[in-house]
């Protein structure tokens, strides 16, 4: 992502902090922005605006700038995006990152956190190739991650966001 708004820096400010409270000193390790998750079948990278992985990070080809291992992603979305139509032939994927990451052996949780409403919309992982999905809006929701059991309060992850601001 380029171009960071106001909300965007508090959502992701929020989403660290939590994170690193809640894996502190355990397996997991929370990596902000700018971290590249590598994808070797399409020989290219991405940077989503937070990930968490289990244990030691695994580097393509020992580069140590080409992640293989994330376990959660997060992306703040940067605009307005539809919401999850189970009806829908394809994913709002709005950056096209989750549909390029799903094949990531090692990643269970996929969140899409919205800036313009207090909405996280999770995929996880149900099965090798079957995704599921939940939604929690709504600022006295909270979302709980499995794979961490990590349990984020929408609260917290959007606190000092200002909805009425223009992305």
């Amino acid at each position: 992502m380029s171009d960071s708004s106001v909300n965007q820096g508090r959502i992701l400010r929020n989403l660290m902090r939590l994170m690193d409270v809640t894996c502190g000193r355990s397996l997991y390790e929370v990596l902000p922005r700018g971290v590249q998750v590598w994808l070797p079948e399409q020989g290219k990278g991405v940077y989503p605006d937070l990930l968490v992985v289990a244990g030691e990070p695994l580097l393509h080809d020992g580069q140590d700038d080409k992640l293989l291992n994330p376990c959660v992603i997060f992306e703040i979305l940067s605009g307005p995006t539809p919401s999850y139509n189970p009806e829908a032939s394809t994913l709002p994927d709005s950056s096209g990152m989750f549909r390029r990451c799903r094949a990531i052996p090692y990643l269970q949780t996929y969140l899409f956190v919205h800036q313009t409403e207090a909405r996280v919309e999770q995929f996880y992982r149900a099965e090798e190739n079957l995704w599921g999905m939940t939604t929690q809006s709504g600022l006295d929701s909270v979302v709980e991650l499995a794979i961490t059991d990590a349990r984020l309060p929408m609260m917290d992850i959007y606190e000092r966001v200002d909805f009425s601001l223009l992305v």
